[in-house]
Formats: C-alpha cells, structure tokens, sequence
C-alpha cells in the first residue's frame, strides 16, 4: 500500500513513523541502474506507524556500489524527530527530497548528485524543529543545507559530516577518513568553533544538539554546553543513538525471545520498551 493511501486513511492527522527499514535487498521488483560508474542496485524504504498502514517510500534509493565493487553501502535516510518528514535519495532525480508525510508536499533539498557524490554520502541530518536538512557527502568535501518552509539550499564546503543543525548553525567536521575526527561548531556565514575531538567519527549528538554520548567505559551522556555528565547509561544495553531530543534508543540483547530495542529517557533515565526488533539499518523517527 503506498502513500496516497494511508494519507486517505489518515489525512493530515497521520501518526508519527516510529522507524524505518530498507526494502530487502536485493528485490525482483527493481532491476539494478547505472549511473555514470555507479550502480543503485536496492530502492525501497517503508516507514512504520504505531497503529496503522505502513508507508512504502517506493523510489527511495537504499543501497549503492560504484560499478567496479560487488559489495553495496547502505544509502542513508532521516527521518525528522517529530516522525512527520523523511529525507531520502529519489532514483528518478539522483537527488535528495524531503518529504512531508502530512500534506505529501515534497521538497528537493540538494540539487542533482553525481556518481560520485551518492556513493560517497556520508550524513544525513535534521533539525530539532524538522525544518532544516542537512546532506553530506565525501566528494569534495560539501555539505547542502537546506530550509523546508523556504526552500532555499546553501551549500557548505570543507565539511564532510554534519552530526545535527539548528536554523543558523551546524555540528560537523571536515575529516572524511572517520579517524582523528575533529568536530566544529559551524555558522553558515562560515564561523567555526572547536568543540571536541574524536578518535572516530560519531554518530552520538541529541537532535537539538544539547547531549551527546561518550562511549568510553562506562557509555554516558554528557551535556554539549558545560561537557558535565549527566547521565550513566545502563552496562547491559550497547549501540546507543538518538531517537529525537531527549530519547535514546539501544540494543538489548538479553531479553528471552532474542535482539530488541528499547528507548532511555535521557532526562530520567526511565528505560521504556518499544517493541522494535533489532535491525543493523534501522532509521528512527518518534519513538514514545
């Protein structure tokens, strides 16, 4: 069932996609496409509600490989904190769009991508507010950034990641190699400030950019501002990400009928089950 139809079952009160996961790969349905070197041999996300019809993102690209390797990377999606919008690689316009999932008003949020630069995408990130994009990709280091409401995209040089944004700025990093990472506090009148140094790049900042996760022993949560722990997060659960501003989602592995996820409250520390099955590709939209 694709998505005019759960927006007639919806209307404009559809529910907030609590995740996402990539049609299985690779799929009958789709026959694998070159473009200039590159082959998007995976197209097909769906989005998952709490109660109701999935919504299949049927020309969202999942996976890609340049011609000459076998193997494929995953094509990454976001899906904004409040669940409502999803940015994805459109295969029809090799480029990203942002989608609102109310109205069904699509917004292009880069301009057409080269071979190059989709098997080079490295990030793709939104605003606490789900207002601004932001698409990273390795090729000559650049990073589009983009207003829904307004439509307008600047483009970023010299930065390779972009970690989470607000309306005037953005956390990201010029490295591109994923070692030695060095994340900066970027305005896009082109600013920056030194925030912190990472061994390897992470993926570990809150949507509104305040928390992020340290993942020595033990995995806390710490404040972005002041860098004051502010919360130990349980030994038993591993590979921790952000599910909006104040929700982290986890991996527990001991619970009896096999992996599930389950959701912190960063604020409290209150461990909420979700239900959510395990998935190496798993996007997160509003999770409680």
């Amino acid at each position: 069932m694709g998505l005019a139809a759960c927006q007639g079952a919806f209307g404009r009160n559809i529910q907030a996609v609590t995740y996402g996961e990539p049609t299985s790969c690779p799929s009958d349905l789709f026959e694998p496409m070159s473009a200039g070197g590159t082959v998007i041999d995976c197209v097909g996300w769906t989005l998952h509600v709490p109660f109701g019809m999935d919504i299949e993102l049927s020309t969202a690209a999942s996976h890609a490989r340049s011609e000459s390797i076998f193997d494929t990377d995953p094509i990454p999606i976001e899906i904004t904190p409040d669940g409502h919008r999803v940015a994805y690689l459109d295969v029809r316009e090799l480029r990203y769009l942002a989608k609102d999932l109310r109205s069904g008003f699509t917004r292009p949020i880069t301009p057409r991508l080269t071979a190059e630069e989709i098997v080079a995408i490295t990030s793709v990130a939104s605003s606490a507010d789900s207002r601004h994009f932001a698409v990273s990709t390795s090729e000559n280091r650049r990073t589009f950034v983009t207003d829904f409401e307004t439509g307008r995209t600047r483009t970023l040089d010299q930065v390779c990641w972009a970690y989470g944004l607000t309306g005037d700025s953005l956390m990201g990093s010029a490295g591109c190699d994923g070692v030695d990472v060095s994340i900066d506090a970027i305005r896009f009148d082109g600013t920056a400030t030194r925030f912190r140094s990472e061994e390897e790049h992470p993926l570990d900042m809150s949507a509104d950019l305040r928390w992020y996760i340290d993942f020595g022993e033990p995995a806390s949560v710490y404040e972005t501002a002041t860098g004051r722990r502010v919360r130990v997060l349980p030994a038993e659960l591993s590979e921790f990400q952000w599910a909006g501003a104040d929700t982290l989602v986890a991996r527990d592995a001991d619970i009896e009928d096999g992996d599930d996820y389950i959701a912190i409250d960063a604020r409290t520390g209150e461990l909420i089950s979700i239900g959510i099955p395990y998935s190496d590709s798993i996007v997160f939209g509003k999770v409680r």
